[in-house]
């Protein structure tokens, strides 16, 4: 089958800038090896030049769909005109298209051929204009709470129809051993004294810079013997490749501000293939910032190179409770973040990992994405399914809340708050009947509060 593949965020030869585009990378690499004929049209940007091959995918920087952030739908009218154009052409070639973390708002260029997309993300405005407006045969997420997020989202916006979605996980290669720890160049080598923490993800606030500071801070408290260094990559000012992102000045100047500029150290980003051994140099991954991640491929891969996880409880994060290396703590807790660091790290990782990295290569593997994006993607698009809501005055809790004794936790305000006699009568069950919190003065005055911040939703049946 020939596959166009469409890609709003930009492909580079040597580089992986965040987790949606390793999947692709990896996505497109198996479905060629499955025998498919794989062709990536992506955005350009001023560090491409002309096409260029992934694992023997050729890749064609040639669309113009989005600006600088924050203005990311900027975009000058014949620019566009082009890209549809390049769409047209793509379509004429292939039997499927397949928009990944799909942001295509030009459908009519792709006139009548199958469109099967992903979703990557909950946050971004272009996530929620695709799967609140745009059609699509079938969506692909990377897990169980994306999926309930995107259906919740769409019942209650008064949709009646919503295709089918499909959880694939992200995979993630296990290496039979624990690589051989490298720290980049750019960084002193390891001194016996030293306690590593590791922060590789793009440096957009939201990811944790300033709670990996925190973070690191109490640490350095609890363990005055040690020296905490806190490793972070960073954009200099000439190799900006994401506007989102923070660079160099900025994040020192953070650090400055924090009191934690004798712990952050800054280095370049890390090709993939440098990434296993920088995985396997730390003593401990901090994953503590308030973004509202979709799957988390970090922390799975640090267990997976040997290195324990520490993660805020915030959106689908909160799965990887249960996995050996992953430590969940509540968002904003420092303390209790510091406190999994000098735990976990006074262990013995090698033993305290083997299973986790068992679990990983079970749950997550590549194999498994790639043969379930292909069987989605190959099957082509399906009946739609229908949406009722409850014809009782029933709520839910909504997917992007979390339960904690008698606090919720919203992902999306990045805020708890005290709910005594709604989290009571939740123990009992998962949903809240509205004619019968009239009886109790409190819990009436919770139950609306918790309906005009998102906790509660309305109830909903998808067939």
């Amino acid at each position: 089958m020939r596959i166009a593949v469409v890609s709003v965020a930009p492909l580079f030869p040597d580089l992986v800038i965040g987790g949606s585009q390793k999947v692709l990378a990896d996505v497109v690499t198996g479905l060629k090896l499955a025998g498919h004929d794989v062709r990536v049209w992506c955005c350009a940007t001023k560090a491409h030049f002309g096409d260029f091959e992934i694992s023997g995918v050729v890749v064609h920087p040639e669309l113009k769909l989005r600006g600088a952030f924050p203005s990311t739908h900027k975009v000058a009218p014949i620019d566009l005109a082009q890209t549809a154009k390049v769409l047209r052409e793509a379509g004429d070639w292939c039997d499927r298209i397949y928009l990944h973390a799909d942001a295509v708002y030009l459908r009519h260029a792709l006139k009548d051929i199958d469109v099967i997309r992903s979703i990557h993300d909950y946050v971004y405005e272009e996530a929620l204009i695709s799967t609140l407006s745009l059609d699509a045969g079938a969506t692909i997420v990377p897990s169980a709470y994306l999926k309930a997020c995107i259906e919740a989202t769409i019942a209650i916006s008064g949709k009646e129809t919503i295709e089918r979605i499909f959880v694939a996980p992200n995979g993630v290669s296990v290496p039979n051993e624990i690589p051989i720890p490298r720290l980049p160049v750019s960084v002193s080598p390891r001194d016996e004294e030293d306690l590593i923490l590791l922060f590789p993800h793009r440096p957009e606030p939201t990811k944790g810079v300033i709670e990996a500071f925190q973070v690191a801070l109490e640490v350095q408290k609890l363990k005055p013997d040690k020296r905490v260094r806190l490793l972070m990559p960073a954009y200099s000012n000439g190799k900006v490749l994401d506007e989102s992102v923070t660079v160099c000045q900025e994040i020192y100047a953070l650090a400055e501000q924090y009191e934690a500029s004798e712990l952050v150290e800054l280095h370049e980003w890390l090709p993939p293939n440098e990434m296993p051994g920088y995985l396997a140099s730390g003593d401990a991954t901090l994953c503590v910032g308030s973004f509202i991640e979709s799957f988390g491929l970090i922390p799975v891969e640090s267990i997976a190179n040997g290195t324990p996880a520490i993660c805020a409880q915030v959106g689908a994060l909160r799965q990887f409770e249960g996995i050996e290396g992953a430590i969940l703590v509540p968002y904003g807790d420092f303390q209790a973040a510091a406190s999994a660091v000098i735990d976990i790290t006074s262990q013995e990782n090698d033993t305290c990992l083997s299973y986790g990295r068992l679990q990983i290569s079970d749950a997550f593997s590549e194999k498994s994405m790639i043969d379930a994006y292909e069987a989605v993607i190959v099957r082509g698009p399906i009946e739609q399914r229908r949406i009722t809501m409850s014809s009782e005055d029933h709520l839910i809790l909504a997917p992007w809340v979390y339960v904690n004794d008698q606090e919720i936790f919203n992902d999306y305000t990045s805020e708890s708050r005290r709910y005594p006699k709604l989290t009571e009568i939740l123990r009992t069950g998962s949903e809240i009947r509205c004619d019968r919190v009239h009886a109790s003065e409190s819990l009436e005055i919770e139950v609306r509060i918790a309906l005009e911040s998102g906790v509660l939703i309305p109830k909903y049946i998808i067939d």
